[in-house]
């Protein structure tokens, strides 16, 4: 064989190889290969709320849940909805109602959000904002009044530059947060080569209170956040690596430090930790029937919340605690729990599912 007809072979086999390991790779990623085994000891029903309750936080002094809404579907028609927002009931309401919470801007189309209380009891909430104007800001609210007194009254937005597709975030005081980027690149082409290739360019970002920094990097859609209850660790899942990856971090500087991962059998999205201070995951295991769902809202994706197992702090395996074909929820992005109580939100649903454990 002539040497560049050698060349020539080697060279195309080395691509192929390339390629076929990149496309297992996106596939692995996208749910191709996970079968999903519909199961959960307990009981199920729904609360009917504005479109898309992708993310919910409970804070378990007052018994509120807070709610963040956003309608997918009109945002990506370029008419977002009115009725984004952030919304709460109360966990001892008997047939609860999600209201929308007064006193956030007129420009308001919430992604994450996060609790902090302080030790004198003033509770803060945090929001990734999606303005209609195609800026990106995190508004921080004091949570006042109480019962269907509640509302907020915004102390601060956020803006930058690094604020380019944020998704989760977690809060370290009524100032100090992490937020991630589910994405780096700025224009769509980047993205969707991002999303295809399961490229590793994403970050999580810390706010010191004055400026940001990054902290994480080489991510692939990070979508998840939260703190550990004492603070020393930040929990991130990345909803295409399949895995939550705990950071230890310096309470002076926010540096974070990467201590144990631990894999999924599913898109990882938010994060939530219970007054336990166990660590609760939502998940999409089916990427591919993520998108098929958001062109054709009749045909639901598989949802499914896992409970993590920590050991000093470090997360290490996750066990399956909810799963369905979608016919309860489709979708699912959180799992808030309260005792025996699971809270279930969905990206594009239009309903969080309330689910009460057996165990």
């Amino acid at each position: 064989m002539r040497p560049w007809v050698r060349a020539a072979v080697t060279a195309g086999s080395i691509v192929l190889v390339g390629g076929l390991a990149l496309g297992f790779r996106s596939l692995t990623a996208f749910g191709v290969f996970t079968d999903v085994v519909p199961g959960f000891a307990g009981v199920c029903a729904r609360i009917a709320t504005a479109s898309g309750p992708e993310d919910i936080a409970i804070d378990a002094p007052s018994g509120l849940v807070f709610v963040s809404a956003l309608d997918r579907r009109a945002q990506a028609a370029g008419h977002p909805s009115k009725a984004d927002g952030l919304y709460v009931f109360a966990l001892n309401e008997d047939v609860p109602h999600p209201r929308k919470l007064a006193g956030t801007p007129s420009d308001f189309h919430p992604h994450g959000i996060s609790l902090y209380r302080t030790a004198d009891g003033e509770l803060t909430l945090m929001a990734i904002n999606h303005r209609r104007d195609g800026g990106q800001s995190i508004d921080i609210f004091t949570v006042t009044g109480e019962g269907a007194a509640t509302a907020l009254r915004e102390t601060a937005s956020i803006q930058s530059g690094q604020l380019i597709s944020p998704n989760a975030i977690a809060a370290v005081d009524g100032t100090r947060f992490y937020v991630t980027n589910d994405h780096t690149s700025a224009t769509p082409l980047g993205r969707t080569l991002d999303d295809a290739l399961v490229l590793p360019r994403a970050n999580v970002l810390y706010f010191d209170g004055n400026v940001f920094r990054v902290v994480a990097e080489r991510l692939a859609f990070p979508s998840g956040a939260a703190l550990s209850a004492d603070g020393r660790f930040l929990y991130v899942g990345e909803s295409y690596n399949r895995r939550i990856t705990t950071f230890a971090r310096n309470p002076i500087t926010g540096e974070l430090t990467a201590a144990g991962e631990v894999a999924l059998p599913g898109n990882v999205d938010n994060l939530r930790l219970d007054v336990r201070g166990i660590l609760w995951a939502g998940s999409h295991p089916k990427a591919f029937a993520m998108a098929a769902w958001r062109a054709d809202p009749a045909k639901p994706a598989p949802s499914q919340i896992f409970r993590l197992t920590t050991a000093d702090g470090v997360a290490t395996a996750a066990t399956p605690v909810y799963t369905d074909l979608g016919g309860g929820i489709g979708g699912s992005s959180v799992g808030a729990v309260s005792g025996n109580r699971l809270l279930i939100g969905s990206p594009l649903d239009n309903h969080i599912l309330d689910c009460r454990m057996d165990h």
